[in-house]
């Protein structure tokens, strides 16, 4: 029996542990529920006249996202829109947080929506603040807007719950040129702080404006009602639903340069860079192929690559810039053409115009008029000549970027033409 005791001693020693352990999981002690956090999905950040940081945020209700009013009710009342300003996005956010009686969380925050006039003036200051804070995630995307961002993250949501998830998932299912230029936190801050490289993001802009068949209901209800009132009333309703967008889309390319807007690139200016870049897939190429304008051959870009070439010698510098693009015929119109080695090679030749043309376009904008460069010039010469680079960095925005040489060369190859050869003909007979 003595044997037994010090098995039954341990078997004590080993109870009393876990009891203990058992007693410290109480929990998270600085757990927060959600239905007392002030879930905030979207940010609006934009510059007053008078120099103050102006923030909108979207923030959404969580009763609203696991009930029937997530789906059906009032759009309105899913939402919380709040507008606070401040000398900082600090203060500004301090503001609001003595609006709110929840804690405000963002965690959830998709995307972050600057005005033109913070992204010319702001963007540096307000990328330290989004930095610092623990609760951002850096994968959240950064976007750019013409004018004022205020009225544009008011924006309805149309396809998703809430319009941050809508934005983020225009980016992901959106297969045009533009989204790739959409970059997130990480992305822009790395190279807004390379001396090699300067960054760019997407433009969301509104598609649709939301006032125009309003405004047309109230100047009817406003004709048919007798009193001032009603016709204040009309006006007022019109003037304030106007400029809120119904539809939004990405549109164009904001070019930076030492945290600073520098433009817009538009769509065609927007595909030029990429094809610098060697980025631009699933792009749709329309050329025409005929006497008129309806006679066209529709082209699907699979693939494209670029290979740099830096030459430096002595003050001058040159980059070589070769352009490979692959390309398949998604639709054709012209009734008289014959798919054959001959037309393929002129179509071929046809898309090279066209590329070296937007290219140009944005060379023109991007590295002769902004001297900045987001292309990834300076990273190629860089990697080539390391040693010299420091010398030439401080002058690479300063005209020497400016008065570097391109040397571009394209080659464009339309390989396949789909389950049908040759286009349609009505009447051809069995």
């Amino acid at each position: 029996m003595r044997k037994n005791k010090p098995f039954k001693w341990t078997r004590l020693f080993q109870a009393l542990v876990l009891l203990v352990m058992v007693l410290s999981l109480s929990g998270c002690w600085d757990a927060d529920e959600i239905n007392n956090l002030s879930t905030i999905n979207l940010i609006g950040i934009d510059e007053t006249d008078s120099g103050q940081v102006e923030v909108t945020a979207v923030i959404v209700k969580p009763h609203t996202l696991f009930s029937e009013t997530a789906v059906a009710g009032n759009e309105q009342n899913k939402f919380l829109i709040e507008t606070t300003t401040g000398k900082s996005i600090l203060e500004a956010l301090g503001n609001l947080s003595s609006t709110i009686s929840e804690k405000v969380y963002f965690g959830h925050v998709n995307a972050i929506v600057f005005g033109e006039r913070a992204a010319r003036e702001r963007m540096v200051s307000s990328l330290d603040f989004f930095k610092r804070q623990t609760g951002f995630r850096p994968s959240t995307k950064l976007l750019v807007t013409r004018g004022t961002a205020s009225q544009l993250v008011k924006t309805m949501p149309q396809f998703n719950v809430t319009l941050g998830m809508e934005l983020d998932d225009l980016v992901l299912s959106n297969r045009y040129a533009t989204t790739a230029m959409v970059k997130d936190i990480s992305q822009f801050m790395k190279a807004l702080s390379s001396n090699t490289t300067d960054p760019i993001t997407g433009v969301i802009s509104a598609a649709e404006k939301q006032g125009i068949e309003i405004g047309k209901n109230e100047k009817e209800t406003k004709k048919q009602s007798d009193t001032e009132k009603s016709e204040a009333t009309a006006n007022t309703i019109e003037k304030n639903q106007k400029d809120i967008p119904k539809v939004l889309s990405l549109k164009g390319t904001a070019a930076f340069k030492g945290g600073q807007l520098q433009g817009f690139l538009d769509e065609r200016e927007t595909r030029g860079l990429l094809w610098v870049k060697g980025e631009l897939q699933d792009e749709i190429v329309v050329l025409s192929c005929g006497e008129n304008n309806n006679e066209t051959v529709t082209l699907n870009i699979t693939n494209s690559k670029s290979k740099f070439t830096p030459e430096l010698s002595g003050g001058t510098t040159k980059i070589g810039v070769d352009i490979q693009v692959e390309a398949d015929i998604g639709q054709l119109t012209c009734p008289d053409f014959n798919v054959n080695t001959d037309q393929i090679d002129r179509l071929n030749q046809h898309l090279e115009r066209v590329v070296v043309q937007d290219v140009t376009s944005v060379l023109s904008k991007a590295k002769n008029h902004w001297q900045t460069d987001i292309f990834g010039f300076g990273q190629s010469f860089y990697r080539n000549y390391p040693n010299k680079w420091e010398q030439i960095a401080p002058l690479w925005r300063n005209g020497l970027l400016k008065n570097t040489e391109v040397d571009l060369k394209v080659s464009a190859n339309i390989s396949r033409y789909g389950l049908l050869k040759d286009p349609i003909r009505a009447n051809e007979g069995e």
